[in-house]
């Protein structure tokens, strides 16, 4: 066993405390105490240039980081060590939070030079998977949410802030829509309340997978009304919180308080870019829930859940981090109010209609900073030279860009130059204090421009003429004593020096003072050497000092610009996010929708979004028309593969993109805002919760049958396929009867159950449509074969084509000759039995009595109702019983 492997092994078999405070060393009393107020986090505890851990966080460490594992002592019990190099943080920092640890940093608040005992560290940060804020850390396209929810008996409050964005908001849902609001937020950290069980603790267990976030439990009393709402009026300073659209006691204030107590807890430091918090209405965005956003690929595909391939992926042309996000918020939450809908389209066309004026918006967008994380790390005192340099880079552009906007813009567009005015004093500030290239060190200094400071120019002079004053120096002496070997030297423990070998001992004058002996040589120091070394390195400490200070000034100046800022940081992401738009719409022959109130909603030429930029051979388009008058329930029939399933999905992304504000992919577009969309495409097991794909399936169905209103879109697909044919044909029928009968909302349902056609013509409101194909027969081999026209055409399909299908997918021929063979014979069968039971009937809304098939004895009645036995011959009469029994018996 080698020693890493017996630190290992002593650190898992030790009791799990720490030692006691008064048999360590000041450094390690100070790391316990410590590690003891972060409870679970990983304590990186700086000691020089290194952060340190011990412990068990040495042994997590090691494994986590592959760093080597050491110990601080080698005595009987040692102590496991690992560290890391202090510039290196951010990128262990990382790996770290993606594993799902908690980090403490604690930090040396004090000169080592300067401290007369043991270095002052305290935690001046936790860092968590909801509170990152470091560019290194996050990704510039996606926001970094930190969420939390309160469950009360009056409904669940839902609040979620972007730290390194400063948005705060809450909403109010259904119990059932939780994990919905959560899937579409993903969050990545979610704080619940600690004690275990009910609901919320189920909940828990199943978000890391449904919606990738870390789940961190906090004391019930943080959610408690009364806690919550002091923070939240302590954090804004204001006596009432109904400025803000809270009125009493609710959970989403619940959940708001608790996420405030525990930012303050781990950052360490005041949260003034979160300037306010909007409490969001549910039914101002359309709502989708979790089986939507994973039917429709809105932001990660079904199969690698990776945002490639993804709607948001396909139609992403923005130039600018923020512009990401925006366009991210835009697609998951898109609008419902027409007037909103329509003043962000009157801004995409806008864009679309100037080529020049697009292109010189983006050019100048590309040259923009992340103002808003910026502005965050400003807040909370994270801030570098750099982030000052971009801000003041990007504040300087905006003139510019403002110049690009001309009068008479739409009013969308008028609000986002409002947005970027009033920052030339600002700009002139941060250009004239901050080099355009400064380094990534605060400490180290160089990052101030010269001519800013005069004290800091003089400081910089003397410390930047040492090489002169010492080349001049080291001749002088040389010229004085005649030691041609004598040279001038510096290092970090003994400072400058003069150094002759050691031949020249004898010679050496009586001023020179020895201070080191090396291998081959003395070293020495003169009373005017000390003197030029106490001020030159004194000038370079003091202007490193100042530099500091100075900064620390102008980033408070600039903290308190920071509502201005984040508002000009805001109208760049949307900007952004509306040329990106135009671009898209250019580019792919996007047309403006057109909205009506009137229930329609008409297509012409549609094109999937997703699959018409990638079929290299060209999507067929497809048009659709539902109104109130012709009908809004369609019940789609045809083969796997054909595009039934494609077509449906279709529909419901050009309305999704429609209410995101988006031109479309289409020839012409005309639609009412729906409020809700329902996808229920593919099948899903979740093995986990012990659900089938039935189970999975019938309560998504549930779903759509409890919530969709007349307002609503609904597309189905395949529904009932998970059980016997029987079962699923009969909740088929009855799902979409209950659709089209009592909800009247727009609906799409692709099926291989043809019954299903036979509503079209004992309901109003249902047509049938089947996905076009063409037959062929095969003259080498005698036998048919078929072509997938992929047109949406009126009319029931009049077969299912699955051997054809199966034939295409390579089953062997004597298995598809055997299965038409059983088709056969079952099909008999089923004729047979078809005629004997009477099906149940429903009611409809008229109370009027539907059969799911014509019974055979309603078709005897019918005949012999005009038959008339006189007008018939005992022959004629013979010959139409011997029919009769044929047909019904």
């Amino acid at each position: 066993m080698n020693s890493t492997e017996a630190l290992i092994l002593h650190a898992e078999t030790a009791p799990k405390r720490l030692p006691a405070a008064e048999t360590l060393t000041p450094a390690m009393r100070q790391y316990v105490e410590q590690k003891q107020r972060v409870g679970d986090a990983i304590l990186l505890f700086r000691m020089g240039d290194f952060y340190e851990t011990f412990y068990d966080d040495a042994v997590l460490c090691s494994k986590v980081l592959g760093i080597a594992l050491t110990s601080r002592s080698k005595e009987t019990n040692p102590v496991p060590l690992a560290g890391i190099p202090y510039h290196a943080l951010d990128n262990y920092l990382r790996k770290l939070v993606t594993a799902g640890h908690k980090v403490a940093i604690s930090e040396q608040l004090e000169d080592p030079k300067l401290a007369k005992t043991v270095v002052k560290r305290d935690v001046v940060r936790i860092v968590t998977a909801g509170t990152l804020t470091e560019d290194t850390l996050l990704d510039e396209r996606d926001e970094n949410i930190l969420a939390a929810f309160s469950m009360q008996q009056n409904g669940v409050g839902i609040a979620w802030v972007e730290l390194s964005g400063g948005r705060f908001e809450t909403i109010e849902v259904r119990r059932e829509s939780l994990i919905d609001e959560l899937v579409r937020l993903h969050p990545a950290e979610v704080l619940i309340e600690s004690e275990p069980g009910g609901d919320a603790d189920a909940l828990a267990a199943r978000l890391p997978e449904l919606a990738g976030s870390v789940v961190t439990r906090r004391p019930a009393l943080e959610f408690a009304s009364y806690a919550a709402e002091k923070a939240l009026l302590d954090h804004f300073r204001v006596s009432t919180l109904a400025g803000f659209g809270f009125d009493g006691n609710c959970p989403s204030l619940c959940a708001a308080g608790a996420i405030l107590q525990y930012l303050s807890e781990t950052q360490k430091t005041a949260l003034s870019h979160i300037s306010a918090i909007h409490k969001r209405q549910a039914e101002e965005t359309l709502q989708m829930d979790q089986a939507t956003f994973r039917s429709l690929e809105i932001e990660r595909t079904l199969r690698t859940g990776s945002r490639k391939g993804s709607l948001l992926d396909t139609i992403d042309r923005t130039v600018h981090s923020a512009g990401a996000r925006t366009l991210k918020r835009w697609l998951t939450a898109p609008l419902v109010d027409p007037i909103a809908i329509s003043q962000r389209l009157d801004a995409v066309a806008w864009l679309v209609a100037d080529d020049s004026l697009r292109t010189d918006i983006r050019t100048e967008l590309r040259r923009m900073a992340d103002v808003e994380r910026i502005a965050s790390r400003i807040a909370l005192l994270r801030a570098g030279p750099r982030d000052l340099a971009g801000l003041g880079q990007t504040l300087d552009r905006l003139p510019t860009l403002l110049r690009r906007i001309p009068d008479g813009s739409p009013k969308w567009i008028e609000t986002i130059g409002q947005a970027l005015t009033g920052f030339d004093d600002l700009a002139d500030l941060l250009r004239r204090a901050i080099r355009p290239d400064p380094p990534m060190g605060l400490r180290e200094g160089g990052f101030f421009a010269d001519g800013f400071d005069a004290e800091l120019d003089r400081l910089r002079t003397i410390a930047n003429d040492g090489a002169g004053w010492l080349a001049e120096f080291q001749r002088r002496e040389i010229e004085r004593t005649g030691l041609s070997s004598l040279k001038v030297g510096y290092n970090r423990v003994f400072g400058y020096y003069l150094e002759l070998p050691h031949r020249d001992g004898e010679r050496v004058p009586p001023e020179y003072v020895r201070r080191q002996t090396v291998k081959n040589a003395e070293r020495y120091v003169t009373d005017e050497l000390k003197k030029y070394e106490s001020e030159v390195l004194g000038a370079r400490e003091r202007a490193n000092d100042l530099e500091y200070r100075l900064f620390e000034r102008i980033r408070e100046q600039t903290a308190s610009r920071l509502p201005r800022i984040l508002a000009a940081a805001d109208a760049i992401g949307r900007l952004d996010g509306a040329a990106a738009l135009a671009v898209l719409a250019v580019e792919r022959r996007y047309v403006r929708p057109e909205l009506t109130d009137d229930g329609r909603l008409e297509i012409e030429d549609g094109r999937h979004p997703v699959l018409d930029q990638a079929l290299l051979d060209g999507f067929v388009p497809n048009d659709t028309l539902m109104t109130l008058q012709d009908g809004r329930v369609f019940v789609i029939t045809g083969p796997n593969m054909a595009g039934k399933s494609t077509y449906i999905r279709q529909v419901a992304l050009l309305t999704l993109l429609a209410q995101a504000g988006s031109f479309v992919p289409a020839k012409r577009m005309v639609w009412e805002p729906v409020d809700r969309l329902f996808a229920r495409v593919g099948s899903t097991d979740e093995i986990m919760r012990g659900q089938s794909t039935f189970m999975v399936e019938m309560t998504e169905a549930a779903n759509v049958l409890h919530y969709a209103t007349s307002r609503s879109l609904v597309i189905l697909d395949e529904l009932g396929r998970g059980t016997s044919t029987f079962d699923g044909l009969s909740l088929a029928w009855a799902v979409t009867e209950r659709i089209a009968v009592t909800t009247n909302c727009r609906a799409l349902i692709a099926t291989h159950y043809h019954e299903l056609t036979e509503l079209a013509s004992l309901l109003k409101g249902v047509r049938n449509f089947n996905v076009a194909i063409r037959e062929i027969t095969l003259s080498d081999r005698a036998e048919e074969s078929i072509v997938f026209l992929h047109r949406i055409v009126e009319g029931a399909a009049d077969k299912s084509y699955g051997l054809h299908v199966a034939r295409l997918a390579g089953i062997p021929v004597p298995v598809i000759q055997r299965a038409r063979e059983i088709l056969a014979e079952l099909e008999k069968g089923f004729s047979r039995e078809s005629r004997s039971p009477r099906l149940t009937r429903a009611k409809t809304r008229n109370d009027q009595q539907i059969a799911l098939f014509r019974d055979p004895g309603d078709e005897l009645l019918d005949e012999l109702r005009t038959l008339d036995p006189n007008a018939i011959t005992p022959l004629d009469a013979i010959h139409r019983l011997a029919e009769w029994k044929k047909r019904f018996a």
